[in-house]
């Protein structure tokens, strides 16, 4: 192949603007995936998707800890709570004492 026919042939792909738009769109593409860009576009998405559900999870749990915050504060919560876990008595409170036998 001569360099005339060569620029012809040349000549002739560059007229054609759907041919050209093709091939730069193919170079385009292997050059995203050799340079590993579109990996790394990849694997910065799937990051995002699962910070921002550890986002919303940390949003669920402060939501809870500051209900069971406030329920804390209540002085007869704080009572109930030594009653039941604790086996202590109000100062009203009659007790019975069984002996073991």
């Amino acid at each position: 192949m001569s360099y005339t026919q060569f620029a012809v042939g040349l000549r002739r792909f560059l007229n054609s603007p759907t041919k050209v738009a093709l091939v730069c769109l193919l170079i385009f593409s292997i050059s995203i995936v050799v340079n590993g860009n579109a990996f790394r576009l990849w694997g910065l998405h799937r990051d995002f998707e699962r910070i921002t559900f550890e986002i919303q999870q940390t949003r669920q749990n402060i939501a809870a800890l500051s209900g069971q915050l406030k329920q804390a504060k209540d002085p007869s919560f704080i009572e109930r709570q030594a009653r039941d876990k604790l086996d202590l008595a109000g100062e009203h409170d009659l007790v019975f004492v069984f002996p073991e036998q």
